[in-house]
C-alpha cells in the first residue's frame, strides 16, 4: 500500500467511530487543531497549572484507548474550564489530533520516544505526532505542547509546530544513541517514575514500531519483549531490537515497519491493545 494513503486512515484506536460528526468542520490547519484539543484535554500530571488538583479517580481517564470514547466523554469539541477537560497524557493529545489530521486527509502518525525539553539536561518519555509535508517530508508536532499557551507545559524554547530532531528522540534513534554511548543512560527515562536507562528505550523501540503499524498503544502497555529487563536480553534478543530499532530511528519505510513489527511474534502489540471500546 502507499505509504500516505495508509497514514491517512484511521486506525482502530484513532477511529472515531459513531462521533465522527464531531471532527467535521474542524479548522484545517495543525496549529488551530492543537488549539481546539487545549480547550478540551489537559495533562493529569499538569491540572495545577491550569489552576486546579486533579482528584485521584480522575487520573483513570488516560486509561481509554480510543479515540471514540474519548470523543465520547467529552460529547462536543467546544472549549470548557480546565477542570471539565478530558485529563490524559501525551498519548492521548496524539491520538487526537492523529484522528482530526486524518479525518481531514492529511497523513499523521503517533511517535515514541523521548523529548529534551521538558527537564533541562533530560530526555523524558514523550509522545508527538508525525505529518507529512509535501516539501519537507515527515514533520514533528508535539499536539500537547502546541495545545496550550507558550511556556504552559515547558519553559524551553521549542517550536512545537517543528519540533528539531535532536529536541525529540524517536525510540529507535534513542536506542541507538545509548547503545553506541553517545546518550549518557542516566539522562533518558521517565522523570516522574524516576525510572532510566536501557531498559526504558528499550520499551519506545517496540511501541514506536507499533505506531509506525498505526497501533497506538497506551505508554505503559507492555507486551513481549517490553516486560523482560535489559540485563535479561540475550543475544538475539538485542539484535532483534537493534533491527527494530533501526526502522524506527529511518521511520520506516512502511514495506520495513510492517516487515519488521511481523518478524517475531514478541513485537506485535496483542490484538487486546487495539480492538474493542
Amino acid at each position: 500500500m502507499d505509504e500516505l494513503v495508509y497514514y491517512r486512515r484511521q486506525s482502530r484506536l484513532t477511529d472515531p467511530g459513531a462521533k465522527l460528526h464531531l471532527l467535521r468542520g474542524l479548522p484545517a490547519d495543525v496549529a488551530a487543531m492543537a488549539t481546539v484539543i487545549g480547550g478540551v484535554m489537559v495533562h493529569r500530571d499538569c491540572t495545577r497549572r491550569f489552576g486546579f488538583t486533579l482528584p485521584e479517580q480522575r487520573r483513570e481517564e488516560a486509561n481509554t484507548r480510543h479515540v471514540e470514547a474519548i470523543l465520547d466523554y467529552l460529547g462536543t469539541l467546544d472549549e470548557r474550564r480546565p477542570e471539565e477537560r478530558f485529563a490524559g497524557t501525551c498519548r492521548d493529545f496524539v491520538v487526537l489530533l492523529c484522528a482530526m489530521l486524518r479525518a481531514a486527509g492529511v497523513p499523521a502518525r503517533a511517535r515514541a520516544g523521548f523529548a529534551g525539553y521538558f527537564t533541562a539536561g533530560f530526555f523524558d518519555d514523550h509522545w508527538v505526532v508525525e505529518i507529512w509535508d509535501d516539501h519537507r517530508g515527515w514533520r514533528l508536532i508535539d499536539a500537547q505542547v502546541a495545545s496550550a499557551p507558550k511556556g504552559t507545559y515547558t519553559d524551553a524554547d521549542v517550536d512545537a509546530l517543528d519540533v528539531p530532531r535532536d529536541a525529540f528522540l524517536v525510540g529507535g534513534q534513542a536506542w541507538q544513541e545509548c547503545r553506541s554511548g553517545s546518550r549518557e543512560l542516566d539522562r533518558i527515562g521517565t522523570t516522574a517514575a524516576g525510572l532510566t536507562g536501557m531498559w526504558e528505550v528499550q520499551g519506545n523501540v517496540v511501541r514506536d514500531l507499533a505506531s509506525l503499524n498505526r497501533v497506538e498503544t497506551l505508554p505503559w502497555d507492555t507486551w513481549g519483549l517490553i516486560p523482560v529487563h535489559y540485563d535479561q536480553l540475550d543475544p538475539a534478543d538485542i539484535d532483534l531490537l537493534d533491527r527494530a530499532a533501526d526502522v524506527s530511528a529511518a521511520g520506516g519505510p512502511l514495506r520495513q515497519a510492517t516487515d519488521a513489527y511481523r518478524s517475531d511474534p514478541r513485537l506485535p502489540a496483542p490484538a487486546s491493545l487495539s480492538h474493542g471500546g
